[in-house]
């Protein structure tokens, strides 16, 4: 094998590593834009859960009163 053939060789390897590499940049940035996407998910749930945490006391109490109030009845 010729020295130009062994360069052509070592060329034609870099440029796929590169297309791999490149690949991989791309597969990265997309992992990192869902992680980013799930953690703003997570603190929607969050906030809906601490907002409605008191309305849930409440409608809870109201059921426990009402429950109350039926078997003191009868």
């Amino acid at each position: 094998m010729s020295d130009d053939e062994r360069i052509d060789r070592l060329v034609d390897s870099l440029r796929k590593i590169s297309v791999q590499l490149e690949n991989l940049r791309v597969s990265l940035l997309a992992l990192h834009q869902d992680i980013s996407d799930h953690e703003q998910r997570l603190r929607v749930v969050e906030q809906w859960k601490h907002n409605l945490s008191p309305v849930l006391a409440i409608v809870s109490f109201v059921v426990g009163v009402m429950l109350s109030a039926v078997v003191n009845h009868f």
